[in-house]
This record gives structure tokens, sequence and C-alpha cells, in this order.
């Protein structure tokens, strides 16, 4: 009787529930948008070909129309230069908006004083700063990355802000009276309450950065994808427009589904936890 009950108990057990759950999980999670992108392609489709106009192209056009544009050195150089300043800008923004709206948050005073300062240089439309960044850093990369960077570290930073400034003060004074070291409050108590607010950041600060480089590439640039776009639009050049149309949402989505997966992770994970303490 023993070594039945043994074998039992040490036989491998099949999990076809979890398996199917999350297979269940990753369709709820991929298919919609999916079907989305189809429905989006079959609708232009459509009207394409119900307008029939030289300067309205079918999705076969445009594709056909991007890629004759990678086959060209030229082209493949902007893509990769405007995808080297993309990386740089939003890793730069992430690192130093989180560093700094931590650092801010954790300070009631500071964040009273500073915050709405940055709110409202937030709400200036950005493009009209652009100049600025132009006169002190001049036609170029280095323009384009600083108004990238501009573009996402606001709205990062006061994503950090908030977060910071939302943890339970009651378990930063328990803390204090149980005499626990800095990097240990750091550590233990605050990353893990911002991490969930900080990963929703990322997700939208993304986006911002793309934005900020193509408006910087389409107003004072020679080179990247926001030039290409812009000398497209000039020789009205519909089919290459949409191609690199096409090509951006390419770019951007990837990263994009990454980052919204991070930020499900860390919901998932932390986002309990600080209910639980809350």
């Amino acid at each position: 009787m023993s070594s039945t009950l043994d074998r039992v108990a040490t036989a491998p057990t099949i999990p076809p529930k979890v398996t199917s759950s999350a297979g269940r999980t990753n369709a709820r999670r991929f298919l919609p948008p999916l079907v989305v992108a189809v429905l989006a392609v079959l609708i232009w489709w459509v009207a394409a070909v119900l307008v029939d106009s030289l300067i309205f192209p079918t999705p076969a056009e445009a594709m056909a129309s991007l890629v004759e544009d990678l086959g060209k050195a030229d082209f493949r150089a902007n893509v990769g230069d405007s995808l080297r300043i993309l990386v740089l800008a939003f890793l730069a923004s992430t690192v130093v908006g989180s560093l700094l709206g931590l650092t801010l948050g954790l300070s009631p005073f500071w964040t009273r004083t500073i915050a709405p300062i940055v709110y409202s240089i937030n709400s200036i439309p950005k493009i009209v700063l652009y100049p600025i960044f132009l006169s002190f850093l001049g036609i170029g990369a280095l323009s384009r990355f600083g108004f990238s960077f501009y573009a996402a570290f606001i709205p990062m930073f006061l994503v950090a802000v908030e977060a910071t400034a939302s943890v339970q003060r009651i378990h930063l004074k328990m803390a204090a009276s149980l005499q626990v070291s800095w990097p240990r409050l750091i550590r233990q108590i605050v990353i893990p309450a911002v991490l969930p607010a900080l990963a929703t950041g990322m997700r939208m600060t993304f986006g911002l950065a793309f934005l900020g480089l193509l408006l910087a590439e389409m107003f004072s640039s020679s080179s990247g994808i926001g030039y290409e776009l812009l000398r497209n639009v000039s020789l009205v050049r519909m089919e290459n427009i949409m191609g690199t149309v096409v090509l951006i949402l390419a770019m951007a989505l990837p990263p994009t589904i990454a980052l919204q997966w991070l930020e499900t992770r860390m919901t998932s994970k932390y986002g309990g936890r600080h209910q639980r303490h809350a």
C-alpha cells in the first residue's frame, strides 16, 4: 500500500489545463490586433479600388514601393540611422526620467514645488520648442536625439514622480522607525510599488520618443525616416508615402508588444503586492 502511494506521489503530473489556459491567453492577446490589422488592410484595399485614383495606391502597390526603397542603400542607411537614435533616446529618457522622478517623488516638498512647473512645460506643444533645440544643438543627429529625448523624458519623469509620491507614507514611516537603511528602503518598498507605473510609462513614452524623432527629421534633417517621408510628400509619391507609413508601423509594433507584455508582467507581479500592502 505504501509503495503504491509512493508511486502515485512521484508520478509525473500533466497540466493540460494550464497549457490550454496559456494558449487561450496568448490567443486573446494576439488575435484581436491581428484581426484589426487584417480588417484595416482590407478596408484600405477596398477603398483604393472604389476610388480608382492614380494617387491612392493599393496595399500591393505600397508594399512594392517599400520593397523597392529597401533595395536602396541610402534608404536603408536612413532607416538604420533613425533606429539608432530612437533606441538611444528612448533608453536615455527612460533611465534619466525614472531616476529623477524617483528622487523627486520621495520628497513631498520638492514634488509640490517642481511638479506643477514640469506639468506646465509638458502642456506646451512639443514642436513649438523645437527651434530652441536647433539653436543650441544645430541641425543634425544631436538635435534629433535631443528632441526625441525631450518628448519622452518629460512624461516619463512625471509618471515616476506621481508613482513615487503615491507610495504609502505609513510604510516609509514604519521603515524609518525600524531604522531600515536607505538602500534597503528603496529596494524593498519603493521600487516594487512603482514598477507597474514605470512599465506603463515606458510603453507610453516609446511612442512619444518615436513621434519626436519623426517630427525632428521632417522639419530639419537630411536623413532618417522622417526625411524620407517628407521627401515623398513633396514629390507626391503616394505609394512611397504609404509604404513608409507601413514601415513605421512595422518598426513600432514589436517594441510596443514587448513593452505591453512587460507592463502586464510587472502589474501581475507587483501590483497585487502593492494592493495587499495598501
